[in-house]
């Protein structure tokens, strides 16, 4: 199925669409709300705010009116459920919800099923059964906060360019004219977490991309800027629950 900013179906649908590095896929919004989760491949979701790790058994809400677009840093297989406004319970902003076993098999279903159904057919009432148990679904911190702010864009626009550059909080504040304490507090306002987690949420969001795109996980670690293939595998585990190798063992299987 080819991209559409407004697919049309009943009230709680799901389409998949195989994407990739070449999908073209623009800052977009939708009259919907929007659940998106991958049963294979590694995605990341991009909004004005920042961007989203989409792990599996995991999947990223966005609520109505939120620009975003979803990037695979290879091959993937991506699940969008679309719900109506006022039907859903879920948060008011973006967030990652863990995702149960059974709510990502009826994810599954639903899309292999036709979109615009019958109201109080067998496919509406599976879907609003998904819904009721999607909302009691919990939320992680996966992603990584990346506001218009001149500071955070600089240091993110680095990050980019230089991953396996590593410079200290020190630097970065001699870089921009300020004091660590004063870096320290303006990380703290604007993104909610402290330079160093930052940063590791941002390594992670990249190795995520790159590990995707099959490049192993020694080369990934050496391109981030790790010490060690140990070190990295520590802090991959510590953010998505897992090691990289059996992440990836996840992510590559339907």
């Amino acid at each position: 199925m080819s991209f559409s900013a407004n697919p049309q179906g009943g009230p709680i649908f799901s389409i998949k669409m195989a994407m990739g590095s070449a999908t073209e896929n623009p800052l977009h919004t939708h009259p919907n709300g929007q659940l998106i989760m991958t049963q294979y491949g590694p995605v990341t979701l991009q909004t004005d705010q920042g961007y989203w790790m989409v792990p599996p058994l995991c999947a990223v809400w966005v609520p109505v009116g939120i620009r975003h677009r979803a990037r695979a840093a290879n091959k993937a297989l991506i699940h969008f459920l679309y719900i109506q406004p006022g039907l859903d319970q879920l948060p008011d902003h973006c967030c990652t919800l863990d995702i149960s076993p059974m709510v990502r098999e009826m994810i599954i279903h639903l899309s292999d099923l036709k979109a615009d159904y019958e109201l109080g057919s067998q496919t509406h009432r599976l879907a609003l059964v998904l819904l009721e148990t999607l909302n009691q679904m919990p939320t992680r911190q996966l992603h990584v906060p990346v506001p218009e702010d001149k500071v955070l864009q600089t240091l993110a626009q680095s990050m980019l360019k230089q991953p396996d550059s590593r410079p200290t909080m020190a630097d970065w504040a001699k870089e921009l004219a300020m004091s660590e304490r004063t870096l320290a507090r303006h990380m703290l306002k604007h993104t909610g977490m402290s330079f160093g987690r930052w940063r590791q949420q941002f390594m992670m969001m990249l190795a995520l991309q790159k590990l995707g795109s099959g490049m192993s996980v020694k080369s990934t670690a050496r391109e981030l800027g790790y010490t060690s293939i140990s070190a990295f595998i520590t802090v991959f585990k510590s953010i998505l629950g897992d090691t990289p190798s059996r992440y990836l063992s996840q992510t590559q299987s339907s």
